[in-house]
């Protein structure tokens, strides 16, 4: 057993450890609530820290049009339509890693970058970007807290300059822990260490709205309505993490199950996986195909409440 001045030592030696290195990371006290902060970041913190040299801000989501009318300044412009294509019969789904490689270079973005994503829809689209950073085995990726809304609302400098970055250099680690497939999906049906998190209306979980083949949602999964991540002002802010981790546990996602996230499309299921990120859950996958593939497929199970088709 450890004498008491050596626990009294350890915590200590702990404490500094967890200040050391995640104090640097956190834009507000605020963030600290988060077992992840480092993942999101204030406006503030971004105003300050613009002029790091690695530092690359990607404005996400909005169109070209916007972004020439005013955008943070040195953010670069990433069109959201090229790291996605259509495989086989599904659409939106992350493009071959070549290609996604060829889009994050032109931006400016190597491995040792800090990149920093933002979009005008609460971290939407931004969020899917975040995932296919994460998958390809970029560490230092994260979103602002509002993004443009909140910078805007915050009355913080805005450029019309179109930034051009020298191209970066990407050697992508592919972690495929971090998606789910549907074979994947339906080897794992009856894993009780596997959680499948529909994220879209009721409606559409329901199989009331039905977007694609057929209406419905996968055996055994659970709704939680990706908005809900968010609050209900115009900044549209990430909820503080006591209230996010009380309605993700009340829903029956548990830190320590493994979580697949899933949509129509892999969108709105970014914006949760992120959220478990940010939370702490370790073992998260996004279903890429979402309901796009899954609906339309005719051999997969389903689940409806209302009609299907």
């Amino acid at each position: 057993m450890k004498s008491f001045p050596l626990r009294i030592f350890s915590f200590g030696l702990s404490t500094f450890l967890v200040i050391l290195f995640v104090l640097p990371c956190a834009g507000t006290a605020r963030e600290l609530e988060y077992f992840n902060p480092q993942k999101l970041v204030e406006t503030s913190w971004l105003s300050e820290h613009m002029s790091r040299s690695h530092l690359r801000i990607i404005d996400f989501g909005r169109n070209l049009g916007d972004y020439k009318i005013g955008h943070i300044p040195s953010a670069i412009f990433m069109d959201r339509g090229l790291i996605t294509t259509k495989i086989g019969k599904v659409p939106g789904m992350l493009a071959y890693v070549e290609k996604v490689v060829g889009v994050l270079e032109k931006a400016g973005i190597s491995n040792d970058s800090t990149v920093v994503i933002y979009d005008s829809v609460g971290g939407l689209w931004a969020s899917r970007l975040f995932w296919a950073l994460e998958y390809l085995g970029h560490e230092d990726v994260r979103l602002l807290n509002g993004g443009w809304n909140k910078w805007m609302n915050e009355g913080r400098d805005v450029s019309k300059d179109i930034s051009v970055q020298t191209k970066g250099s990407f050697v992508p680690l592919v972690h495929s822990e971090r998606l789910a497939t549907k074979d994947w999906i339906l080897e794992n049906l009856q894993n009780i260490q596997v959680k499948v998190l529909d994220v879209r209306s009721p409606l559409e979980y329901q199989g009331e709205n039905v977007r694609a083949g057929r209406g419905g949602h996968i055996p055994g999964a659970v709704n939680l309505n990706w908005i809900k991540n968010l609050t209900g002002d115009n900044d549209k802010v990430f909820l503080p993490s006591k209230d996010l981790r009380a309605m993700y546990e009340e829903a029956g996602i548990a830190a320590d199950k493994e979580i697949v996230t899933h949509c129509q499309t892999g969108i709105r299921a970014a914006h949760s996986y992120f959220t478990l990120r940010l939370l702490g859950y370790p073992k998260v996958r996004l279903y890429d195909g979402s309901w796009a593939e899954w609906g339309n497929d005719p051999e997969t199970p389903i689940v409806s409440e209302g009609r299907s088709r």
